[in-house]
Protein backbone atom coordinates (compact mmCIF):
# COMPACT_ATOMS: atom_id res chain seq x y z
CA UNK A 1 0.00 0.00 0.00
CA UNK A 2 1.02 3.34 -0.71
CA UNK A 3 2.16 5.80 1.92
CA UNK A 4 0.44 9.33 2.30
CA UNK A 5 2.69 12.04 2.81
CA UNK A 6 0.83 15.28 3.78
CA UNK A 7 2.51 17.61 1.20
CA UNK A 8 1.46 21.43 2.88
CA UNK A 9 3.06 24.73 0.50
CA UNK A 10 3.83 27.74 2.28
CA UNK A 11 6.25 29.43 -0.48
CA UNK A 12 9.43 30.70 0.09
CA UNK A 13 12.41 29.96 -2.66
CA UNK A 14 11.52 26.15 -2.81
CA UNK A 15 8.10 27.40 -4.45
CA UNK A 16 9.42 30.24 -6.40
CA UNK A 17 9.73 31.42 -10.18
CA UNK A 18 10.73 34.56 -12.32
CA UNK A 19 8.44 36.92 -13.34
CA UNK A 20 8.48 38.67 -16.69
CA UNK A 21 11.16 41.11 -15.18
CA UNK A 22 13.36 38.02 -14.15
CA UNK A 23 12.17 38.44 -10.23
CA UNK A 24 11.28 35.83 -8.03
CA UNK A 25 7.96 34.83 -6.94
CA UNK A 26 6.23 32.48 -4.85
CA UNK A 27 3.27 30.59 -6.93
CA UNK A 28 2.98 27.24 -4.34
CA UNK A 29 0.66 26.01 -7.04
CA UNK A 30 3.13 25.14 -9.94
CA UNK A 31 5.80 24.47 -7.07
CA UNK A 32 3.72 21.35 -5.78
CA UNK A 33 3.52 20.43 -9.81
CA UNK A 34 7.13 20.53 -9.97
CA UNK A 35 8.44 19.52 -7.13
CA UNK A 36 6.13 16.10 -7.19
CA UNK A 37 7.08 15.64 -11.22
CA UNK A 38 10.89 16.11 -10.39
CA UNK A 39 10.46 13.21 -7.31
CA UNK A 40 8.44 11.18 -10.44
CA UNK A 41 11.26 11.67 -12.44
CA UNK A 42 14.14 11.21 -9.92
CA UNK A 43 16.26 8.19 -8.76
CA UNK A 44 14.75 7.48 -5.56
CA UNK A 45 13.84 3.96 -4.85
CA UNK A 46 9.72 5.38 -3.86
CA UNK A 47 9.31 7.46 -6.65
CA UNK A 48 6.64 5.51 -8.53
CA UNK A 49 2.86 6.18 -7.41
CA UNK A 50 2.46 3.21 -6.13
CA UNK A 51 4.96 3.84 -3.44
CA UNK A 52 4.46 7.19 -2.21
CA UNK A 53 0.96 9.48 -2.80
CA UNK A 54 0.97 13.11 -1.78
CA UNK A 55 -1.79 15.07 -0.28
CA UNK A 56 -1.17 19.01 -1.26
CA UNK A 57 -2.49 22.00 0.98
CA UNK A 58 -1.12 25.20 0.00
CA UNK A 59 -2.11 27.85 3.61
CA UNK A 60 0.42 30.27 2.68
CA UNK A 61 2.01 31.54 -0.47
CA UNK A 62 4.66 33.89 0.35
CA UNK A 63 8.62 34.78 0.64
CA UNK A 64 9.51 33.44 3.91
CA UNK A 65 11.23 37.24 4.52
CA UNK A 66 7.90 37.86 4.92
CA UNK A 67 6.74 35.78 7.13
CA UNK A 68 4.94 37.49 10.26
CA UNK A 69 3.04 36.43 13.72
CA UNK A 70 -0.37 37.13 11.12
CA UNK A 71 0.94 34.55 8.83
CA UNK A 72 2.06 32.26 11.68
CA UNK A 73 -1.22 32.44 12.68
CA UNK A 74 -2.83 31.41 9.68
CA UNK A 75 -0.57 28.50 9.11
CA UNK A 76 -1.44 26.97 12.73
CA UNK A 77 -5.18 27.82 12.28
CA UNK A 78 -5.32 25.48 8.32
CA UNK A 79 -3.22 23.08 10.49
CA UNK A 80 -5.11 22.63 13.02
CA UNK A 81 -8.02 21.30 10.76
CA UNK A 82 -6.04 18.55 9.03
CA UNK A 83 -6.67 14.82 9.71
CA UNK A 84 -2.71 13.68 10.83
CA UNK A 85 -3.95 9.97 11.80
CA UNK A 86 -4.65 9.79 7.34
CA UNK A 87 -1.08 10.24 6.53
CA UNK A 88 2.24 8.40 7.16
CA UNK A 89 4.59 11.92 7.34
CA UNK A 90 4.24 15.77 6.71
CA UNK A 91 6.40 17.65 4.38
CA UNK A 92 6.45 21.14 4.47
CA UNK A 93 7.97 23.27 2.27
CA UNK A 94 8.66 26.52 3.84
CA UNK A 95 11.36 29.51 2.33
CA UNK A 96 14.96 29.35 4.16
CA UNK A 97 15.01 32.80 5.34
CA UNK A 98 12.95 32.61 8.43
CA UNK A 99 12.93 28.78 8.59
CA UNK A 100 14.73 28.39 11.60
CA UNK A 101 12.08 30.13 13.86
CA UNK A 102 9.16 28.26 11.94
CA UNK A 103 11.39 25.04 12.86
CA UNK A 104 11.71 25.87 16.14
CA UNK A 105 7.69 27.00 16.68
CA UNK A 106 6.30 23.51 15.00
CA UNK A 107 8.99 21.45 16.97
CA UNK A 108 6.94 22.67 19.96
CA UNK A 109 3.06 22.44 18.85
CA UNK A 110 3.19 19.58 16.66
CA UNK A 111 5.82 17.54 19.21
CA UNK A 112 2.61 14.68 20.18
CA UNK A 113 0.91 14.60 16.60
CA UNK A 114 2.86 11.22 16.48
CA UNK A 115 3.64 11.54 12.68
CA UNK A 116 6.96 12.34 11.37
CA UNK A 117 7.26 15.98 10.02
CA UNK A 118 9.79 17.42 7.54
CA UNK A 119 10.95 21.10 7.05
CA UNK A 120 12.07 21.04 3.28
CA UNK A 121 13.62 24.48 1.64
CA UNK A 122 15.80 25.20 -0.91
CA UNK A 123 18.79 27.77 -1.51
CA UNK A 124 17.67 28.34 -5.34
CA UNK A 125 14.10 27.52 -7.16
CA UNK A 126 13.42 24.26 -8.08
CA UNK A 127 13.85 24.09 -11.71
CA UNK A 128 17.79 25.47 -11.52
CA UNK A 129 19.96 22.25 -11.98
CA UNK A 130 21.81 23.71 -9.10
CA UNK A 131 19.07 23.76 -6.17
CA UNK A 132 19.33 21.56 -3.17
CA UNK A 133 15.68 21.64 -2.70
CA UNK A 134 15.12 18.76 -5.33
CA UNK A 135 17.24 16.52 -3.06
CA UNK A 136 16.08 17.53 0.40
CA UNK A 137 12.40 16.97 -0.64
CA UNK A 138 13.68 13.33 -1.80
CA UNK A 139 15.65 12.30 1.57
CA UNK A 140 12.76 13.77 3.55
CA UNK A 141 10.32 11.30 1.62
CA UNK A 142 12.49 8.57 1.74
CA UNK A 143 13.04 8.66 5.46
CA UNK A 144 8.85 9.01 6.01
CA UNK A 145 8.39 5.59 3.84
CA UNK A 146 11.20 3.81 6.20
CA UNK A 147 9.80 5.20 9.11
CA UNK A 148 12.02 7.75 10.78
CA UNK A 149 10.71 8.41 14.60
CA UNK A 150 7.85 10.82 14.93
CA UNK A 151 9.26 14.37 15.52
CA UNK A 152 10.16 17.25 13.86
CA UNK A 153 13.26 17.35 10.87
CA UNK A 154 14.95 19.63 8.68
CA UNK A 155 16.73 17.76 5.50
CA UNK A 156 19.00 20.07 4.07
CA UNK A 157 22.22 19.74 1.71
CA UNK A 158 24.97 21.87 2.86
CA UNK A 159 27.15 22.77 -0.37
CA UNK A 160 30.82 23.92 0.98
CA UNK A 161 34.18 24.51 -0.37
CA UNK A 162 36.80 22.89 2.01
CA UNK A 163 40.26 23.69 0.89
CA UNK A 164 39.82 24.13 -2.57
CA UNK A 165 37.56 21.36 -2.80
CA UNK A 166 33.18 21.59 -3.61
CA UNK A 167 31.35 18.91 -0.95
CA UNK A 168 28.29 18.41 -0.74
CA UNK A 169 26.88 16.72 2.33
CA UNK A 170 23.11 15.86 3.23
CA UNK A 171 22.30 16.28 6.98
CA UNK A 172 19.25 16.06 8.72
CA UNK A 173 18.35 18.27 11.60
CA UNK A 174 15.67 18.39 14.60
CA UNK A 175 13.88 21.41 14.11
CA UNK A 176 14.24 22.22 17.84
CA UNK A 177 17.91 22.76 17.57
CA UNK A 178 17.87 24.59 13.72
CA UNK A 179 20.19 27.79 13.43
CA UNK A 180 19.16 30.27 11.15
CA UNK A 181 21.59 30.31 7.74
CA UNK A 182 24.15 32.94 8.48
CA UNK A 183 25.01 35.78 6.32
CA UNK A 184 27.30 35.36 3.33
CA UNK A 185 26.27 31.39 3.49
CA UNK A 186 23.36 29.02 1.97
CA UNK A 187 24.01 26.58 4.69
CA UNK A 188 22.31 25.23 7.90
CA UNK A 189 23.68 23.83 11.49
CA UNK A 190 22.74 22.55 14.18
CA UNK A 191 24.56 21.25 17.21
CA UNK A 192 23.56 17.58 16.33
CA UNK A 193 23.12 17.52 12.87
CA UNK A 194 23.38 14.33 11.40
CA UNK A 195 25.01 13.30 7.59
CA UNK A 196 23.33 11.35 5.76
CA UNK A 197 24.75 9.52 2.58
CA UNK A 198 22.53 8.06 -0.02
CA UNK A 199 20.73 4.90 0.72
CA UNK A 200 21.57 5.92 4.50
CA UNK A 201 18.94 6.01 7.14
CA UNK A 202 18.74 8.01 10.35
CA UNK A 203 16.10 6.39 12.90
CA UNK A 204 16.00 10.26 14.67
CA UNK A 205 14.21 9.81 18.02
CA UNK A 206 10.71 10.00 19.24
CA UNK A 207 8.96 13.69 20.21
CA UNK A 208 9.21 14.15 23.79
CA UNK A 209 5.31 15.56 24.52
CA UNK A 210 2.44 13.71 25.27
CA UNK A 211 0.03 15.84 23.11
CA UNK A 212 0.37 18.39 20.68
CA UNK A 213 0.11 21.70 22.08
CA UNK A 214 -1.10 22.84 18.83
CA UNK A 215 -4.55 22.32 19.71
CA UNK A 216 -4.10 24.32 23.02
CA UNK A 217 -2.04 27.38 22.16
CA UNK A 218 -4.88 29.90 20.99
CA UNK A 219 -3.57 33.13 18.70
CA UNK A 220 0.18 34.07 18.84
CA UNK A 221 0.99 38.12 19.48
CA UNK A 222 3.34 39.77 18.59
CA UNK A 223 4.40 40.72 21.99
CA UNK A 224 8.04 39.58 22.34
CA UNK A 225 10.38 42.11 21.27
CA UNK A 226 14.04 40.63 20.24
CA UNK A 227 16.69 42.84 21.38
CA UNK A 228 20.68 42.11 20.15
CA UNK A 229 23.71 44.04 22.02
CA UNK A 230 26.13 46.07 20.03
CA UNK A 231 28.10 48.57 20.66
CA UNK A 232 26.32 52.03 20.71
CA UNK A 233 22.93 50.73 21.34
CA UNK A 234 20.21 53.42 22.54
CA UNK A 235 17.56 52.15 24.67
CA UNK A 236 16.00 55.45 24.74
CA UNK A 237 14.84 55.02 20.95
CA UNK A 238 13.10 51.35 22.03
CA UNK A 239 9.35 51.72 21.58
CA UNK A 240 7.88 49.40 24.65
CA UNK A 241 4.09 49.99 23.86
CA UNK A 242 2.23 46.39 23.44
CA UNK A 243 5.25 44.49 24.65
CA UNK A 244 4.63 42.03 26.79
CA UNK A 245 8.47 40.18 26.87
CA UNK A 246 11.92 41.62 26.23
CA UNK A 247 13.73 38.77 24.94
CA UNK A 248 17.42 40.31 25.23
CA UNK A 249 20.38 38.88 23.23
CA UNK A 250 24.06 38.40 25.10
CA UNK A 251 27.52 38.74 24.49
CA UNK A 252 28.88 35.42 24.16
CA UNK A 253 30.37 35.35 27.62
CA UNK A 254 26.55 35.93 28.96
CA UNK A 255 27.43 39.91 29.51
CA UNK A 256 25.78 42.76 28.24
CA UNK A 257 26.61 46.65 29.17
CA UNK A 258 25.53 48.24 32.10
CA UNK A 259 27.52 51.46 32.13
CA UNK A 260 28.50 53.40 33.94
CA UNK A 261 29.61 49.93 35.64
CA UNK A 262 30.30 50.26 39.48
CA UNK A 263 31.82 47.49 41.38
CA UNK A 264 29.47 46.26 44.34
CA UNK A 265 31.36 47.28 47.30
CA UNK A 266 31.62 43.77 49.37
CA UNK A 267 28.57 43.38 52.09
CA UNK A 268 26.63 46.46 50.80
CA UNK A 269 24.05 47.10 48.60
CA UNK A 270 24.29 48.29 45.27
CA UNK A 271 24.40 51.56 44.92
CA UNK A 272 21.37 53.47 43.51
CA UNK A 273 22.45 54.56 39.58
CA UNK A 274 21.40 56.43 36.85
CA UNK A 275 21.90 54.28 34.37
CA UNK A 276 22.94 55.79 30.75
CA UNK A 277 20.79 55.06 28.04
CA UNK A 278 23.56 52.52 26.23
CA UNK A 279 23.02 50.23 29.51
CA UNK A 280 20.22 47.52 29.42
CA UNK A 281 19.25 48.48 33.47
CA UNK A 282 18.42 51.53 31.32
CA UNK A 283 16.01 49.26 29.82
CA UNK A 284 14.98 46.99 32.72
CA UNK A 285 13.82 50.40 34.54
CA UNK A 286 11.77 51.27 31.50
CA UNK A 287 10.10 47.37 31.53
CA UNK A 288 9.43 47.61 35.08
CA UNK A 289 7.77 51.29 34.66
CA UNK A 290 5.12 50.39 32.19
CA UNK A 291 1.43 49.73 32.80
CA UNK A 292 1.58 46.04 33.17
CA UNK A 293 5.52 45.64 34.05
CA UNK A 294 6.99 44.57 31.00
CA UNK A 295 9.40 41.32 31.73
CA UNK A 296 12.98 41.14 30.58
CA UNK A 297 14.20 37.50 29.70
CA UNK A 298 18.10 37.31 28.79
CA UNK A 299 19.74 34.92 26.95
CA UNK A 300 21.64 32.82 26.60
CA UNK A 301 22.88 32.87 30.02
CA UNK A 302 23.71 30.54 32.66
CA UNK A 303 22.84 32.14 35.86
CA UNK A 304 25.07 30.40 37.82
CA UNK A 305 28.23 30.82 35.96
CA UNK A 306 26.79 33.88 34.67
CA UNK A 307 27.63 35.48 38.64
CA UNK A 308 31.10 35.08 37.58
CA UNK A 309 31.18 38.52 35.60
CA UNK A 310 29.95 41.51 37.93
CA UNK A 311 28.62 42.96 35.27
CA UNK A 312 25.85 40.33 34.48
CA UNK A 313 25.27 39.89 38.52
CA UNK A 314 23.76 43.08 38.58
CA UNK A 315 21.30 42.18 35.73
CA UNK A 316 20.58 38.89 37.61
CA UNK A 317 19.57 40.56 40.63
CA UNK A 318 17.21 42.93 38.97
CA UNK A 319 14.83 40.21 38.78
CA UNK A 320 15.00 39.10 35.09
CA UNK A 321 13.96 35.82 33.39
CA UNK A 322 16.77 33.46 31.48
CA UNK A 323 17.51 31.12 29.01
CA UNK A 324 20.58 28.91 28.29
CA UNK A 325 19.73 25.46 27.44
CA UNK A 326 18.15 26.32 23.83
CA UNK A 327 18.77 28.14 20.45
CA UNK A 328 18.12 32.12 20.20
CA UNK A 329 15.08 31.44 17.93
CA UNK A 330 13.72 28.51 20.29
CA UNK A 331 13.53 30.87 23.02
CA UNK A 332 12.07 33.25 20.73
CA UNK A 333 9.26 31.19 20.25
CA UNK A 334 8.63 29.50 23.46
CA UNK A 335 7.95 32.63 24.95
CA UNK A 336 5.82 33.53 22.30
CA UNK A 337 3.50 30.52 23.23
CA UNK A 338 3.94 31.06 26.78
CA UNK A 339 2.11 34.14 26.57
CA UNK A 340 -0.51 32.68 24.04
CA UNK A 341 -1.05 30.20 26.81
CA UNK A 342 -1.44 33.25 29.35
CA UNK A 343 1.24 32.28 31.55
CA UNK A 344 3.67 35.14 33.02
CA UNK A 345 6.01 35.19 36.00
CA UNK A 346 7.22 32.52 37.49
CA UNK A 347 4.95 30.31 35.45
CA UNK A 348 6.67 31.85 32.39
CA UNK A 349 9.96 31.11 33.55
CA UNK A 350 9.12 27.52 34.57
CA UNK A 351 7.39 27.13 30.36
CA UNK A 352 10.90 28.08 29.41
CA UNK A 353 12.62 25.80 31.63
CA UNK A 354 10.32 22.95 30.98
CA UNK A 355 11.51 20.73 28.10
CA UNK A 356 8.81 19.92 25.71
CA UNK A 357 10.06 18.37 22.51
CA UNK A 358 14.01 18.01 23.16
CA UNK A 359 14.64 21.81 22.59
CA UNK A 360 17.56 21.74 25.38
CA UNK A 361 21.09 21.44 23.73
CA UNK A 362 23.37 22.24 26.40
Amino acid sequence: MAKKILLILTGGTICSFANANGEQESDTKKAETLIVSNFRNGKSEFRDEKQVKFYPKRPLDILSENMTVRHWNTLLRKMKKYDYSKYDGVIILHGTDTLAYTSSLLSVLLAGIVKPVFMVSSQLPLYKAEANGNDNFRVAVEHIVKGIKPNVYVAYRNDEVIGKKATSTMYIHYGSHLLQCPNHSNNFYSEDMTTVKSGEFFEGKEATADKAMLYECNNLKNCVLKIEPYVGIDYSRISLKEVKVVLHHTYHSSTMSVNPYHKKPEKEQEQIINYTKDSIMYLKKRCDATANGTEMYIEPCNGENAYLYDTTGIVLRSKVGTSWRTTSEMAYVKLMIGCALGYEGERLQEFINTEINGEFIR
